[in-house]
């Protein structure tokens, strides 16, 4: 699935659910008459005028995309954002690993999970924080969590 088709998919679902926002105003008529009894009727046109989405429209945008990607995935679809990323499903074999705690084997069972794979954009984003911490001279990329630990330790 390509961003285009999460799109389509999204404005599908929330046509569904009438969940939309309206951008025009319906065409009013204005009935006036003046004492001797004439009639007049004026019509005032349709208008479009930009409207704000809430934060509760926005979080049903989102739901809608997120059940989109969720559906996708049961069906084994890939979800391909351009710049974002790709989602997919992977088999996992089953595996034998040690218990940590008293060090027998347990076979871990095989089965499918989700898998993500950055985009280029994604990554660039990565890149350019890496750079942040180069420029500020910071070796720890969560340096005031370090001074928090430090202090607790001595206490």
């Amino acid at each position: 699935m390509v961003k285009k088709d999460l799109i389509s998919n999204a404005s599908k679902v929330l046509r569904d659910n009438n969940i939309r926002k309206r951008v025009t105003t319906p065409a009013h008529v204005f009935h006036i008459s003046d004492d001797e009894g004439n009639q007049k009727d004026f019509k005032v046109k349709k208008t479009d005028k930009d409207v704000l989405y809430t934060v509760e429209d926005i979080e049903r945008i989102l739901d809608a995309c997120i059940f989109v990607i969720q559906e996708a995935m049961k069906s084994g679809e890939e979800i391909a954002i351009h710049g974002f990323g790709k989602m997919m499903l992977r088999y996992r074999s089953p595996k034998t690993v040690r218990n940590v705690l008293d060090g027998n084997p347990v076979q871990t069972p095989g089965g499918y999970f989700p898998r993500f794979v950055p985009g280029n954009d994604l990554m660039r984003c990565a890149h350019v924080y890496e750079q942040y911490l180069k420029d500020r001279k910071i070796n720890d990329p969560l340096p005031i969590f370090a001074e928090e630990a430090g202090e607790n330790d001595g206490d």
